[in-house]
């Protein structure tokens, strides 16, 4: 978190947003309705989410910090609405931004799910649909549905392959606002799996690979990912899937292999970067 608050305060950030709101003034003038003040703050909350994960990879944003953000760019639009495009105040200007920064730090510092930045770093990414369908296998498997992506990205990549591939009735959570329905904006940790209801749950680099970090570094957060994995696990149907990279092989071997099987697929030279496939057998 400490890379994304460093971000927000630098001096040179708030230089670039006050210069870019100069530049858009005759645009915001342009959201005349709520449904386009809507989303036009969720373009720009996504946009400052990808700046945050860009600075930290590893930022997990609770559900209420997502509102709670959400909020704060819908009311800097309603802000920005009201300046002149022809007399504006360089002065108001300057203090809407450093107000907004204010509340998007209190935002963050305030974040129930706070990671410690100090820690293993494994290094994560937007992939193509095509590189996920391969790299994770699954082209050798007629997936149960419905299937949902973990960690799904803002572009949900996987899922747009796997609608061309035949797959209709696909889901997807990420931390981003999303126009599309079948996309939820929300933290894995608030989000519930119900128990029997998922045909095939995916998570390439994204669940798993926070998992693993947590339980190298044992950080606060390491029973919360325990508790959600065994809930994934509960949440798939009988011969349902979990499949997902990188391995966490402590957890795997800890799995009731009366209930569920578990396979791993080689991936490239490091073994910790395999993909599981786990089935649910009863």
């Amino acid at each position: 978190m400490n890379g994304v608050i460093e971000y927000l305060q630098d001096e040179h950030t708030k230089l670039n947003i006050i210069k870019l709101i100069k530049n858009n003034l005759y645009l915001y003038h342009q959201i005349n309705t709520n449904e386009k003040i809507q989303s036009f703050s969720g373009s720009i909350y996504n946009y400052f989410v990808s700046e945050c994960i860009q600075n930290n990879q590893y930022i997990s944003l609770s559900n209420e910090t997502i509102n709670r953000i959400n909020d704060i760019y819908i009311n800097l639009v309603k802000k920005l609405k009201q300046i002149s495009t022809d007399n504006y105040d360089n002065e108001l200007i300057e203090s809407i931004v450093i107000n907004h920064r204010e509340q998007l730090l209190k935002a963050l510092s305030e974040n129930e799910y706070h990671k410690c930045d100090n820690q293993l770093y494994i290094p994560c990414s937007e992939y193509s649909g095509s590189f996920q369908y391969t790299l994770l296998r699954l082209n050798q498997f007629r997936l149960l549905e419905p299937v949902m992506d973990i960690g799904c990205g803002k572009d949900y990549e996987l899922l747009k392959y796997l609608e061309h591939a035949g797959y209709k009735d696909i889901f997807g959570i990420d931390q981003y606002i999303s126009d599309n329905n079948y996309i939820a904006c929300t933290n894995w940790f608030d989000y519930k799996f119900e128990p029997n209801k998922w045909g095939t749950v995916i998570a390439h680099m994204s669940f798993s690979n926070h998992f693993r970090r947590s339980l190298i570094n044992e950080d606060i957060n390491l029973e919360k990912y325990k508790d959600k994995y065994a809930e994934i696990l509960r949440s798939l149907q009988i011969n349902g899937l979990f499949i997902y990279t990188p391995s966490i092989k402590q957890i795997e071997n800890s799995i009731n292999k009366s209930y569920y099987s578990v396979a791993y697929y080689e991936n490239m030279n490091d073994r910790n970067l395999d993909t599981v496939v786990i089935k649910r057998n009863l």
